[in-house]
């Protein structure tokens, strides 16, 4: 029988908690423990989890993007600045992506010929030939 994540959960921190400390703990403390290790670590609950991890360079690198409800008791503490910052940079974070995708397109239709203005032309595709044509050099 395959054991369920609490349990496991709960095994990992006894084998990560010094054989000492583990023995003097009373089971009222142990109890209290394990109840806050579920409740901290099983209630992650998002509606977007994505957790990946890969090979680069002989090291093992991972990402995580957790989107979803705070549903932590306590919350955190933020400050108006902390909160501006964080709004600034996903809307950079966000714009960037746009753009970036944009560009994506743009260049993409440009290398198929493709022409959607006749007789307009950003200027982006010459000028990423010309850069092109002079590092061939």
């Amino acid at each position: 029988m395959s054991k369920s994540t609490a349990e496991l959960v709960i095994e990992r921190f006894y084998a990560s908690l010094d054989q000492e400390v583990e023995t003097s703990l009373t089971p009222e403390q142990k109890r209290g423990i394990e109840q806050a290790l579920i409740r901290t670590n099983l209630a992650t609950r998002h509606r977007l989890d994505f957790r990946h991890s890969f090979p680069f360079l002989h090291r093992r690198y991972f990402v995580v993007f957790l989107f979803g409800r705070d549903l932590r008791k306590v919350s955190r503490e933020s400050t108006l600045v902390g909160r501006i910052f964080t709004t600034l940079i996903i809307t950079l974070a966000v714009l960037f992506c746009l753009l970036s995708v944009m560009l994506a397109l743009y260049m993409l239709k440009s290398a198929l010929g493709i022409d959607v203005f006749t007789n307009f032309h950003v200027g982006i595709w010459t000028w990423f030939m010309d850069l092109h044509d002079k590092m061939t050099r």
